[in-house]
């Protein structure tokens, strides 16, 4: 039996919600490795006495990696299989994520539409929470999706 990993375009469905499992914590390894990365070094990320006379008090993980982490939790239910990522939009950070909250994510999809070169385009907008229910993340992304159906995934 094969597990799959991700969806085909004729298994997402406008108005299907997922519930993606399992939450992540994110950790000040984390945040560190992709703030490294990404050559971002504001003290509010890395700055323990720094972070103290700031609006939060504490350090904060940094934005790319709180998306990227989010977006790495929908793969399994839906992004999986997709054949590239057309855009993403509506990025926004609702509330702060600290180094040790740990996030758990959901999705729904809100568009499909078929493309002219006869591939399906799927836009799905996700929603992060912290441990504490407070949304902390919301964007929105178009992927393509592959043609294949439920057939395809049975065997």
């Amino acid at each position: 039996m094969r597990v799959a990993y991700g969806r085909y375009f004729e298994e997402l469905e406008v108005w299907q919600h997922f519930k993606h499992w399992p939450g992540r914590t994110i950790n000040e390894y984390d945040d560190t490795l992709l703030s490294l990365l990404s050559m971002n070094q504001h003290p509010v990320h890395h700055d323990e006495h720094f972070t103290r006379h700031t609006q939060h008090g504490r350090r904060l993980a940094a934005g790319p990696t709180v998306i990227g982490i989010v977006i790495g939790m929908t793969q399994a239910d839906i992004g999986g299989r997709a054949l590239e990522t057309l855009s993403y939009a509506n990025i926004r950070r609702e509330g702060p994520v600290f180094h040790g909250d740990a996030i758990y994510a959901e999705s729904t999809i809100v568009e499909k539409r078929d493309l002219a070169d006869g591939r399906g385009a799927v836009t799905v907008a996700t929603k992060a929470r912290n441990q504490r229910r407070e949304i902390v993340l919301t964007l929105e992304r178009q992927i393509v999706a592959p043609r294949g159906g439920k057939s395809a995934c049975n065997q």
